[in-house]
């Protein structure tokens, strides 16, 4: 009990804003540790009923009157590549727990080109997840997997970098406003 205390009182008291890297560190293992229990599963599968889904019909249907073809594909290939897009989903959140990661990192190097070092390592791990699955009865190593996790990793690196530079747009924009408020109080006072 006087442990349990210790660790609650650890948890609570624990200065998580200094150290974000250490706490991303421990979130990406943890979640790389899940995807590898999950590789290390034979009988890892959707249960039938769940295969039909008829809103994937209802989306494909709406596509295709509104003349989106090339959607009504991407669609489809969801549909019966459900593995692809497990795979796309699970390694776009190890790709952005990876650029948290690095991003958050003592080293400037590390921090500049968060986004390379996810890719490259998200890749790497992806390469040696494909490599354990073909030791795995039941599973096999696929390079369209690993193209699906390559995918993953860039998806969730475009998505920081598009956040980033919606950030900047909104500084530089609420720059000019308050610019253009100060100019607006400076011409009163002239005036």
């Amino acid at each position: 009990m006087q442990k349990l205390l210790k660790l609650v009182h650890f948890i609570v008291n624990y200065d998580y804003r200094n150290n974000k890297s250490r706490i991303f560190l421990l979130l990406t293992l943890l979640y790389a540790a899940m995807i590898f229990y999950l590789s290390s599963r034979s009988d890892i599968s959707i249960p039938a009923s769940m295969l039909e889904m008829p809103l994937l019909h209802t989306i494909k249907d709406f596509l295709e009157s509104s003349g989106l073809y090339f959607a009504v594909d991407l669609v489809e290939y969801s549909y019966y590549h459900r593995d692809k897009i497990a795979h796309m989903f699970l390694y776009f959140g190890l790709g952005l727990l990876l650029h948290l990661t690095f991003g958050n990192s003592g080293n400037t190097f590390l921090r500049k080109y968060a986004a390379v070092f996810a890719v490259v390592l998200g890749v790497i791990y992806g390469i040696t997840d494909e490599i354990h699955q073909s030791y795995v009865p039941g599973r096999t190593a696929s390079v369209h997997d690993l193209l699906a996790d390559g995918i993953g990793v860039t998806i969730a690196q475009l998505v920081f970098i598009l956040f980033v530079l919606k950030s900047l747009q909104n500084r530089k924009e609420k720059k000019r406003k308050e610019k253009k408020r100060l100019d607006k109080a400076a011409s009163h006072y002239l005036f």
